[in-house]
């Protein structure tokens, strides 16, 4: 058994009998980016990013936009490039796409380490577009990247989440349901 395969089992019961499908589901989810944590940006801009998200991301990652433009993203170098290849290879089919990929460039900055206290600069122009004069951040996990919003942001988009869950449960279960019929 490999190293990573122990670490993945650490915590489950002895008789846990896995698959390998579920060992592949524990390694997948294993690189994903998890959890919310408050912090405030310091008088320079510099913000804590959390141990947890540090180990993820490695000693050197790329701060820029999230997907949807909508806030800050930390990706692994890997992910960044993976997205910016995505979005090169777009880019000649539609003018529209080739805005986009200016703009994400203009605004990624890859090569970016936390300091010693375990905190990184985040860049002006990307501070002043995506949080303003805002010095409170909600730092989560996004799956392949850590998303950081204003806090007052961040709690705008959980009420409306809430107030919206039974709506997205039923189309929770309308999904599980198709899948269950098609047998997927």
């Amino acid at each position: 058994m490999k190293d990573d395969d122990l670490l993945l089992l650490q915590g489950l019961p002895l008789d846990e009998d896995l698959t390998e499908e579920d060992r592949d589901l524990l390694r997948r989810y294993s690189r994903s980016f998890t959890g919310s944590y408050s912090h405030s940006l310091d008088g320079k801009g510099r913000l804590v990013v959390p141990q947890p998200f540090r180990e993820r991301l490695g000693t050197s990652f790329c701060v820029a936009p999230s997907k949807d433009f909508e806030s800050i993203a930390l990706y692994t170098n890997i992910a960044w490039a993976r997205l910016r290849d995505r979005y090169a290879k777009l880019a000649p089919l539609r003018r529209e796409l080739v805005e986009f990929e200016e703009q994400f460039d203009a605004f990624s900055f890859f090569g970016q380490e936390c300091d010693a206290q375990g905190r990184i600069l985040l860049p002006a122009k990307i501070r002043n577009h995506f949080l303003g004069d805002e010095r409170d951040v909600e730092i989560t996990g996004a799956r392949d990247h850590v998303r950081i919003v204003a806090a007052s942001r961040g709690a705008a988009q959980f009420q409306h989440f809430r107030e919206n869950l039974d709506d997205i449960l039923n189309v929770i279960g309308q999904l599980d349901t198709e899948s269950a019929k098609t047998g997927e």
